[in-house]
């Protein structure tokens, strides 16, 4: 038996050290090996160092794992190892390893991996409650598993080991406790007796005020709220929804009496100072509701456990959005490997996809060109409407008519203008069509000079108009100047002056006071920029001492003309 044991330990240390291997494919063959062969035969050989031994290559196998979907696994695998241990005690230990090794390490944990290690502290807790499940929740084994969490989590202070560590393992299992302790209820009120006293212990000798939070808001306030919710769909009639949160909380708010057990713990001499406010607050919360149960005379059916079986958590617990990544991968495998094999149908297929894309693309193009020629050709349209409006405009009736010289005298301005600008007499014709390429294609000119051609035999019916003047213009010049005389240089009397009030500049008439009426708006007055006085130099040393010598000087200059 002894040599058994001894085999045993030294098997457990080979197994840590593959265990934090650096090699992905070397840990992942050790935990199954561990799992399936190890742990079920030498789980009772093996002592509580052997299994720390082994949780501290576990530690580092669960912390080298980086795939979503593989820390899900490993973790699901690692607690299924408490709940599918050969006896509970074997269970038991294995937890309290874990327990011990994790709130060791807790500190060490970067917020990169924290994440993980939330989801393995979950699971562990689930497969603890699924081991109560399967045995009944047998008072002892319930009191072994409470006892683990309460020394190794939730009061470490009671354990020499963990003592002086990090706090951050128990505020987590407060928090999740009753989310994994959903599946396995209901329970009897005798073992969520069992189940609560180390949070009711925390309440009591707990000095740590996060702790005493975290135990309020995720244990007792759960069940307070519950309980109201329950209570107000009964007294209404409404249907409660089966194996609820609210079902399955809200009778154990409602029937375990809370407000004793918050008054007991109160009134006693041990407890923390500090907590009686808290718990006694609890306690006023409680009393409220029983008596609200109590006043509606409605009968809520006492909680029984009863035997059912529990779906453990599946190893690939892959989200949405994993499962779909996963998915598309899987897609592109199978495409990859059809080419790689040589398979034509899977090659001709994505031809053809490659050739739709391309002609579609190429329609498109096409489209584009001809929206833009289209466009093109209806602002030209645009053009010479616009001067063909201007033009007769201009001779119309209601604008003053020219004299023969005023216009003698314009366009002789306008022959200087232009040839101060450079402009040649000789030059072609504004009119004039452009050159056409060898080729016959004409280019994007033409619509300019289509719309020159049409002015040009406009203003042929107008004599002496602006038109005439323009395109003799345009003779001497290469440019091509489109110019409305009357619009831009004659006043027309649709479009009166302003009144030569407005027109002043607003400092020139004053104006009175706008906040109070009838004040006659004094005179303007300028006050001259004052002028800065100039500082006096200060004197010079050596002129004051000249002025005014000192007592010392006189009688020296006395003695000086006595000896003389």
């Amino acid at each position: 038996m002894a040599a058994a044991a001894a085999d045993a330990s030294a098997e457990a240390a080979a197994i840590a050290r593959r265990l934090a291997s650096c090699n992905a494919g070397t840990r992942e063959r050790t935990v199954r090996y561990l799992l399936s062969d190890f742990l079920p035969a030498s789980a009772p050989r093996l002592s509580a160092g052997d299994l720390l031994k082994l949780w501290k290559g576990l530690f580092f196998c669960f912390w080298h794992a980086d795939k979503p979907l593989y820390q899900s696994s490993v973790a699901t695998r690692l607690a299924s190892a408490v709940s599918a241990a050969p006896s509970p005690a074997d269970g038991a230990a294995f937890l309290a390893a874990y327990l011990t090794t994790l709130r060791r390490e807790w500190a060490h944990i970067d917020v990169h991996r924290l994440d993980k290690f939330y989801l393995l502290n979950r699971r562990f807790l689930h497969h603890a409650f699924l081991l109560l499940s399967s045995n009944s929740f047998a008072p002892d084994v319930t009191s072994q598993i409470v006892s683990i969490l309460s020394d190794k989590a939730l009061l470490p202070e009671a354990d020499n080991v963990a003592a002086g560590t990090s706090r951050g393992l128990g505020y987590h299992v407060a928090e999740a406790f009753l989310d994994e302790l959903l599946p396995v209820l209901p329970v009897s009120l005798q073992t969520m007796d069992a189940l609560l006293a180390p949070f009711f212990t925390v309440l009591e000798k707990s000095s740590d005020r996060v702790m005493i939070s975290k135990v309020k808001a995720g244990i007792f306030d759960r069940f307070l709220e519950n309980g109201n919710q329950l209570l107000e769909k009964v007294k209404k009639g409404e249907e409660v929804e089966k194996d609820s949160a609210e079902e399955k909380l809200g009778k154990v708010g409602l029937l375990f009496g809370f407000s004793k057990r918050f008054l007991d713990i109160g009134a006693k001499t041990e407890t923390v100072q500090s907590n009686r406010k808290v718990v006694f607050g609890l306690r006023d919360a409680f009393v409220k509701v029983e008596k609200g149960l109590e006043l509606s005379g409605v009968e809520i059916p006492v909680p029984k456990f009863e035997a059912t079986e529990v779906q453990a958590v599946p190893d690939a617990d892959c989200s949405m959005d994993l499962c779909e990544d996963k998915a598309e991968k899987k897609k592109k495998k199978a495409k990859k490997a059809a080419l790689a094999k040589g398979d034509k149908e899977g090659a001709k297929a994505l031809k053809r996809e490659k050739k739709v894309k391309k002609e579609k693309k190429e329609k498109k193009e096409k489209k584009k060109k001809k929206a833009d020629v289209v466009e093109g050709r209806d602002a030209a349209d645009q053009n010479i409407d616009a001067h063909a409006e201007d033009q007769q405009m201009g001779d119309g009736t209601d604008g003053i008519t020219l004299d023969g010289t005023f216009l003698s005298n314009l366009q002789k301005q306008f022959e200087k203008a232009a040839a101060e600008d450079g402009m040649v007499n000789g030059g072609c014709s504004s009119s004039a069509s452009p050159a056409t390429p060898v080729n016959g294609k004409v280019a994007k000119k033409r619509k300019r000079s289509k719309s020159v051609d049409r002015l040009s035999e406009a203003s042929d019916g107008d004599d002496g108009s602006e038109g005439n003047l323009l395109i003799q213009d345009g003779e001497k010049s290469g440019k091509k100047v489109r110019f409305s005389m009357k619009n831009n240089i004659v006043w027309k009397p649709h479009n009166p002056l302003p009144p030569q009030c407005l027109r002043l500049p607003p400092s020139a008439t004053p104006r009175g006071s706008a906040l109070k009426k009838g004040v006659q708006p004094g005179p303007i007055k300028e006050t001259p920029t004052p002028l800065k006085k100039a500082k006096p130099k200060a004197k010079s040393a050596k002129k004051v001492l000249k002025k005014k010598p000192s007592s010392a000087v006189k009688r020296l200059r006395k003695l000086q003309s006595f000896s003389a």
